[in-house]
């Protein structure tokens, strides 16, 4: 299956990649959340609104973290169809794209790590590895995110709509209603946009922080390294080394001392049986 996979992202993506220009509705979208979010400078937050960000925090980038990149783009378990949905649906309330071109372009990464194709490899500069890459366009712009992952949503209606257009911004504006609705307009500014900015930042920070500083306990490929901080605050993430070491394991912490919190959350559905064929790491370590 894998190899089958592979092939179709080999043929999917052979076109030449167009000229980098702005990307003036990701431009718009980040320079805007980034600008609505300048008033948290004066309007200090009240513990509603803490709690709605940290809740939402751990919500969404639970959504990211196993979701869209354990579940969907690496298959390190498997879970029931409703489970699938909901972690989806929690990874499109980050406002970081539908879960077919998010995968997709994850994929086309581990495929070029640090190298000619790589979508957002700091080597072109710490910036564009850190967010530039989202303000330009690049091949991820013009692929066929369905044939790049024909897996992701395949013939599933309810994914397919989480992926059609600007659709998957849907599950982002009810967290600002919910915000909204429990604390107001600070509610609102602390519960959706801080915390979708602080989310994104952590996010980059992987591709960006972890591709450049870290150790590297694992012989791979690519340059990229576990940074103990980027772990903590990306819920497991930050161990890229031993996720480039091995992209489909489920669980990135392979010693005790490496905090996994999206890793522990896997495991808690397994013991539950919501989550199955979880990937193991090197000798069973990660899902001991």
């Amino acid at each position: 299956m894998s190899e089958a996979l592979n092939q179709i992202n080999d043929e999917a993506v052979s076109a030449t990649a167009p000229a980098r220009h702005w990307n003036l509705t990701h431009t718009t979208v980040i320079v805007g959340v980034h600008l609505l979010s300048l008033p948290a400078l004066w309007f200090w937050p009240r513990l509603v609104d803490i709690a709605l960000f940290f809740g939402l925090y751990l919500v969404t980038c639970l959504g990211i973290g196993v979701g869209y990149h354990r579940l969907l783009t690496h298959r390190g378990f498997v879970c029931p169809r409703w489970l699938r949905l909901t972690l989806t649906w929690m990874g499109c309330a980050a406002l970081q794209g539908g879960p077919t071109r998010w995968a997709s372009t994850h994929r086309r990464h581990h495929r070029t790590a640090d190298r000619e194709g790589d979508p957002h490899s700091p080597l072109e500069g710490f910036f564009h590895g850190h967010v530039g890459w989202v303000l330009r366009l690049g091949e991820q712009d013009t692929a066929d995110h369905h044939k790049l992952a024909p897996d992701v949503s395949g013939k599933d209606r309810w994914m397919r709509v989480l992926d059609k257009g600007s659709l998957f911004i849907m599950p982002w504006v009810l967290t600002g209603a919910f915000c909204y609705a429990v604390a107001g307009w600070r509610g609102v500014l602390w519960g959706t946009l801080v915390r979708t900015l602080a989310l994104w930042h952590v996010t980059w920070c992987v591709n960006s922080i972890c591709h450049r500083w870290g150790r590297r306990p694992n012989q791979t490929r690519d340059s990229s390294g576990n940074v103990w901080w980027v772990g903590l605050i990306s819920l497991g993430e930050g161990w890229h080394n031993n996720h480039h070491a091995k992209p489909a394991a489920a669980l990135h912490g392979w010693r005790w001392y490496e905090i996994d919190v999206s890793g522990y959350v896997i495991r808690l559905l397994a013991r539950l049986r919501l989550a199955r064929q979880v990937v193991r790491g090197p000798r069973g370590e990660a899902a001991s």
